[in-house]
């Protein structure tokens, strides 16, 4: 009978499937928008009301509304573009 060597498979060691620093921008995502939610929710209407009658007023906070929510996509973007890589 001919002498075949058996293959062996190694140990198979455990893999971290998220990584500590994804872990840390995912939550760090999380907190912000949360953030973020929190602030367009108890002041969103209050400007809305304060600027209705003001169009340069209402462009204004229209532009720092717009720039909260670019930045949170702009953070969950990053996000989960350094977990692709």
């Amino acid at each position: 009978m001919p002498n075949i060597p058996r293959i062996a498979s190694e140990r198979v060691d455990y893999v971290l499937w998220f990584s500590p620093r994804f872990a840390l921008r995912f939550v760090l995502c999380v907190l912000l928008t949360a953030l973020d939610a929190g602030v367009t929710t108890l002041f969103g209407r209050t400007l809305y009301c304060a600027t209705a009658n003001h169009p340069f007023w209402f462009v204004g906070v229209s532009l720092l509304f717009g720039a909260l929510l670019a930045s949170l996509i702009r953070v969950w973007t990053l996000t989960f573009r350094g977990r692709s890589s």
